[in-house]
């Protein structure tokens, strides 16, 4: 017998003896191997010239911007957009995790790139001409994107487009927008919980605006106000990065993240509205130490984490929603 011939009658074996073992693997329990990632580092993809290149960009990008990178650090310093400073470093970590993708295969660069570039810098001079900070703020993503299809193609471009868009999300917008969606999801979320404090046994609830305030039968009475913390933008956006990462982070057809997307707000709406509901009742029945401090913020973080289980129950839905017919398929094979 050959040498090749043995060979292949040892791979024929190993296909033979392979199914079993794996049966046996599973039923041990024995861990599974790790899958080596032989993709090549950034350092071995990008190499020297590629590093350089990086750098000097990256020293460009910021001599142009260096002013929003002030403005920038002084808006997140505010709780409400605290979540800034952690943003950039959540895509990074969201880019590393396509590497294998990204330094492998062809990825020639787009004039279209360029292109792009060259409009957000204009929108950029044209914002500082009449003094408007958001379109500047807002060419600094468009730049990046615009970098990344000329230098690396619409391939690269589709592989790393939601975690540029995610830096929108670091982005605070005018005064005047930031307001109009802050005051009405404090209007919303008083107005709601007053409707459903008012069936409280013993309790009446008078509105006004976001303050509400109650009278007990007992005697007992007081008012509270929606705070923008229970309410407003700081949990809105905690919940819309939360949703939009969830729907990432799960490898499912693009409707279910889409359908993900869409539902973000209103299951932020809805845990938003409990957290004022169950604060209101603690100062209704005397537990108004309940209702601020420690355990103020330990309720917080327990509404965002009913939000993400709302998340993952959603998830099971969409997985549910097509159940295929094992015995009309297995008929049909007959």
């Amino acid at each position: 017998m050959t040498g090749r011939a043995r060979s292949e009658t040892q791979l024929d074996a190993v296909k033979e003896i392979d199914p079993g073992e794996e049966t046996a693997r599973r039923v041990r329990g024995s861990p599974r191997r790790r899958t080596v990632d032989d993709s090549p580092s950034w350092g071995m993809a990008l190499g020297v010239s590629g590093v350089l290149k990086i750098l000097v960009l990256a020293a460009l990008f910021s001599w142009i911007y260096h002013e929003h990178y002030f403005r920038l650090y002084v808006m997140w310093k505010n709780p409400d957009w605290s979540h800034g400073f952690v943003i950039p470093l959540f895509v990074l970590y969201l880019v590393n995790l396509r590497r294998r993708e990204l330094v492998t295969g062809d990825h020639p660069g787009s004039v279209w790139g360029l292109v792009l570039v060259l409009f957000s810098l204009a929108v950029f001079v044209l914002g500082i001409r009449f003094r408007i900070g958001y379109p500047q703020s807002l060419s600094m993503v468009a730049v990046i994107a615009g970098v990344v299809l000329a230098l690396r193609g619409w391939r690269t471009l589709k592989l790393t487009l939601f975690p540029i868009g995610f830096l929108l999300l670091a982005i605070p917008p005018p005064d005047r927008l930031y307001r109009s969606i802050t005051q009405p999801l404090q209007q919303g979320a008083a107005t709601i919980a007053s409707l459903i404090l008012e069936m409280f046994p013993g309790a009446e609830i008078e509105q006004k605006g976001i303050n509400i305030a109650y009278f007990m039968r007992s005697g007992e009475e007081g008012s509270f106000t929606v705070a923008g913390a229970c309410s407003g933008m700081r949990s809105l956006m905690a919940f819309v990065a939360l949703g939009l990462a969830t729907a990432y982070f799960t490898p499912r057809p693009t409707w279910h993240r889409v359908a993900m997307a869409v539902l973000v707000v209103p299951v932020a709406l809805f845990c938003n509205v409990l957290r004022v509901i169950i604060t209101g009742g603690f100062q209704m029945y005397k537990y108004g130490d309940l209702a601020s401090g420690t355990p103020h913020t330990v309720l917080g973080l327990l509404m965002f984490a009913m939000g993400f289980g709302i998340y993952l129950g959603i998830l099971w839905i969409l997985d549910h929603l097509y159940v295929e017919d094992r015995g009309n398929r297995a008929a049909g094979s007959t």
